[in-house]
């Protein structure tokens, strides 16, 4: 061992003796207090705390056996397992001295039980000298009686649980009484009585709450006056010493800003809803009752509640009733997590074009739009659509969304309207929908001075310095308007950057708001005439706005002369290319400014230099002033556009599937669609040790299910779905641990054990999912599949079986499917096994398996023509059905599909 190794080795064995003397150290106190008769519940903590350490010292030692040779390795096992016996006899003597004193204490509890069922009261009962106030049910005084009746007889060793419980009892009304009246006074019962009384009334997360919501009702003042102030003061300091008490002063930053908007946004939700919250942090224990987890709860219960609503008032023989809301939240609101489950909610919303057959409707069709209108009615008739809709299945006379003109006509569709539509196409450059608009402005000048004035913006000069030794100066504009920062796609391409992708609103004039996927790039920014640099972060868009107008001279205003300027004076038009917004506007601005009055440009000092900013004198009689208007599109094509991005979205993912999916000779291997290229995934491997333990800690009261576990992972293991890998650190950026746990079903005879992967688990503040494409639906709707199904006398009914771990895992991406497992062997280092296969938890899990399908029927579609189709047309998740007019027919579809599945590597069961 030499170099870095001899380092490690020595700050290993240096925390090594450390861990052990603090065991030591407490083994020695433990021994010493059983002997002393120390308070039983003193000694438990502190036994609590040898373990908690031991712990943690069992964990060096593994690692310190590994760098020992064969030679130090026997001595040092000995002189390990002479301290792990240390640590086991001082349990020993805990446990013992424990026995003892609950013997003890039984047996004076039996002699006061006796002497008070006799209707005599014991000779030395001891109850505190002083009145407690007593408690009545009020959540809000708990704390304070909870604290006074701890000290004052909860705490005491010279009582026993049954005069506890007598003063308990009678220090209690009203609900609190009611709450434990059905105990009776034995000392078994009073534990479990304050158990139930704390679990009812010790509720920190509502006094909290009552707090929070308290302080955002005060109202404001009208009248001050010194005791309005004071009564004011006092108020809020009862509520601030309160909070501070619970650990969660606002002042010192204890309290966060999520917890204060939970506890408002709980208070303006439905009373019902709040309950439903209540029922299901209880039922999951291992969810965080905090903002995220409430927001996302709210997001599924209105997902619920659209589905229901949804089911009821649509009729399935009318396309056009299928509400969009849901559609248009998903695919316009955050990205959607898409399960198995969840491809449900879209099918019905996806409409098959009459025209090519894709999902949408006819009139975003490019081929439909690509027509002129004399092409356009021709297809409208042959298809029998109607011409105020293009909807089928009724005349434009009976058209419920058509309009009617004055004269009582009823209007045809834009589309086929030869003096409106004429003949409207696909716009592909959307800059053209962009038109620079020029406004002059004339300025009367008579006496000199002008009643109008031009303002300059706080625009500088900086030099962009990426990592891989590329610099570009650049033209930046502070605005402290923008909560974001941006920069334009072509600096960002120049440099060579990349970064992970955000979906953002970006909001605009008269409510317009565009919703974006956008590139997050960071930039070290320096200044160009100095060193002063710093790092911010910024959204790459395509374009940001026009030209910044040109500078004015600065020798005629005296403050400014002698000051570095950030920005070139005098100057033309130059191009914007970064967007400082609010995010990191005051990473540049410093505090200074110099300025004389309202009428003259101001100067501020960034760490660039200083920016000119503020109201010019006119250079010129005539300016012109350069804007540009969005020319808002007909309805139509606002709908078109939407349909493009959704479309897109698909599309792009639908893309490099294609380009990266391949058969090994057995099976599909596939990729992990991720966000970003240049992926960065934390190493969870803490998380999922810890949740690895609290599973086994479950397990370890249920061998049986604890068996049935191990017999799955082992199952796993056998079919090669997964694979064990010895090596802790994997790709850099590409290693994540699942966490898992079991659902059983005592209902099955078979697989009553299913594992589950947990990929959604945040781990500093992200998971797994957050960084994968879910990927867009690809789910027939089911409605038309049963609707064939019931066409023939026949039915046929199958499924693929395990079809998620039929496909093969890309070996890039093998690392971010990992788990641990050890068997319940709690002492051991757990193992590392890792996925071959595509897993379930995974968000893009379902479209990953449809893509396959569908690429798989598509490559053998010549071949094995009517399985194939089958497989495109009549698949639901891993189900197929189909029906027959004859049982020979029935017959040769199973052979065929069989086959299809079986070369494709999936195997088709019922």
């Amino acid at each position: 061992m030499k170099g870095e190794a001899t380092k490690k080795f020595e700050e290993l064995t240096k925390k090594l003796d450390r861990m052990k003397r603090r065991v030591n150290d407490l083994m020695t106190e433990i021994q010493h207090r059983c002997a002393e008769n120390v308070e039983i519940e003193k000694i438990e903590a502190m036994v609590a705390e040898m373990d908690r350490i031991y712990s943690l010292t069992e964990d060096l030692q593994w690692s310190y056996e590994e760098l020992l040779n064969e030679d130090n390795l026997a001595t040092n096992v000995h002189e390990w397992n002479a301290f792990h016996y240390a640590v086991v006899d001082t349990r020993a003597t805990f446990h013992i001295y424990k026995e003892k004193i609950m013997k003890s204490s039984k047996t004076e509890t039996a002699e006061r039980k006796a002497a008070f069922e006799e209707g005599k009261e014991p000779c030395n009962l001891r109850i505190p000298k002083w009145q407690l106030t007593p408690f009545d049910g009020d959540i809000m005084q708990f704390g304070a009686f909870w604290d006074q009746f701890q000290a004052s007889v909860h705490s005491r060793t010279d009582l026993n649980d049954i005069e506890k419980f007598i003063c308990l009892r009678s220090n209690l009304k009203g609900p609190a009484l009611d709450v434990i009246s059905g105990f009776s006074i034995t000392a078994t019962n009073y534990p479990e009585a304050v158990k139930t009384l704390r679990e009812r009334f010790d509720r920190a997360d509502l006094i909290i709450q009552h707090h929070i919501i308290q302080l955002a009702e005060i109202k404001k003042m009208t009248e001050p006056s010194p005791t309005g102030l004071r009564k004011l003061y006092d108020k809020l300091m009862l509520h601030f010493r309160a909070l501070r008490a619970m650990g969660k002063d606002p002042i010192n930053g204890q309290l966060t800003t999520a917890e204060i908007f939970l506890a408002l946004t709980q208070k303006a939700m439905p009373s019902e809803l709040n309950k439903k919250w209540e029922e299901f942090v209880e039922s999951n224990t291992s969810t965080p009752a905090n903002l995220e987890s409430f927001l996302e709860f709210v997001r599924k219960q209105i997902d619920i509640e659209e589905k229901v609503t949804f089911t009821k008032g649509t009729k399935f023989t009318s396309v056009e009733k299928c509400p969009t809301t849901l559609h248009e939240n998903r695919s316009e609101g955050r990205p959607g997590t898409y399960t198995t489950a969840a491809l449900q909610i879209h099918t019905q919303e996806r409409t098959r074009c009459l025209l090519c057959q894709k999902f949408h409707d006819i009139s975003a069709c490019t081929q439909f739009l690509g027509s002129d209108v004399d092409e356009r009615w021709r297809i409208a008739k042959r298809l029998g659509l109607c011409h105020s809709c293009l909807k089928k299945g009724h005349r434009k006379i009976e058209c419920r969304v058509s309009r009617r003109t004055a004269t009582g006509e009823t209007t045809i569709h834009d589309l086929l309207n030869r003096k409106d539509a004429g003949d409207k196409k696909i716009d592909e450059n959307p800059e053209e929908n962009i038109t620079k608009v020029c406004l002059k402005m004339n300025v009367d000048k008579k006496d000199g001075s002008s009643s109008y004035s031009n303002g300059s913006l706080q625009i500088a000069r900086a030099m962009i310095c990426a990592e891989n030794g590329m610099k570009r100066t650049v033209n930046c504009i502070l605005d402290s308007g923008a909560q974001r920062s941006f920069v334009k796609r072509e600096v960002v391409e120049g440099l060579g950057l990349n970064g992970p992708k955000e979906h953002i609103t970006i909001s605009g004039f008269n409510q317009r708001n565009e919703h974006r996927k956008l590139m997050r790039v960071e930039l070290r920014l320096k200044g160009v005439d100095n060193d002063n640099s710093c790092v911010i972060n910024a959204l790459c868009v395509p374009h940001l706005c026009g030209k910044a107008p040109p500078n004015p001279m600065m020798e005629e205003h005296e403050h400014l002369k002698g000051l570095k300027l950030a920005d070139q004076f005098p100057r033309g038009e130059v191009e914007i290319d970064l967007l400082i917004g609010i995010d990191h506007y005051y990473d540049i601005v410093l505090n200074e400014i110099k300025r004389v009055d309202t009428s003259k440009p101001t100067a501020v000092k960034t760490i660039f230099g200083w920016v000119i900013c503020g109201k010019n004198i006119p250079q010129h009689r005539t300016h012109l002033l350069h804007c540009k208007v969005n020319e808002e599109c007909k309805c139509e094509c606002n709908i078109i556009k939407k349909f493009w991005e959704l479309e897109a979205l698909g599309t792009e993912l639908r893309n490099e599937f294609e380009n990266e999916v391949r058969f090994d000779g057995e099976r599909y291997v596939v990729k992990l669609p991720w966000k970003s290229p240049e992926v960065q995934v934390p190493n969870n491997y803490e998380q999922a040790e810890r949740r690895l333990q609290q599973l086994e800690k479950r397990l370890s009261n249920n061998s049986e299910r604890a068996k049935e576990y191990d017999e799955v992972i082992k199952n796993y293991m056998d079919r090669g779905w997964i694979e064990e890998t010895d090596e802790k650190e994997g790709i850099p950026g590409k290693t994540w641990y699942l966490p898992h746990h079991a659902v059983y079903r005592d209902d099955k005879t078979t697989t009553r054990c299913r594992i589950v992967f947990d990929a959604s688990a945040k781990y500093q503040g992200t998971s797994l999912n957050d960084f994968l494409e879910p990927g867009p639906p690809l789910q027939n709707q089911i409605l038309d599949i049963l609707i064939r199904f019931r066409r023939f006398k026949i039915g046929v009914q199958a499924d693929i079986s395990k079809m998620f771990l039929q496909i093969r895992l890309d070996p890039e991406d093998k690392d971010v499917s990992r788990f641990l497992w050890r068997n319940m062997k709690e002492g051991k280092r757990p193992r590392i096994f890792r996925f071959n296969r595509v897993t379930f938890g995974l968000n893009c899990a379902p479209f990953l398996a449809m893509a396959v399908l569908h690429h798989h029927a598509e490559l053998n579609q010549a071949e094995y023509g009517k399985a194939a189709e089958n497989v495109k047309r009549n698949m639901y998740v891993d189900d197929i059905v189909l029906s027959c007019e004859e049982e020979e027919d029935a017959i040769r579809r199973i052979k065929e599909l069989r086959k299809l599945m079986e070369i494709g590597g999936f195997d088709l069961t019922k």
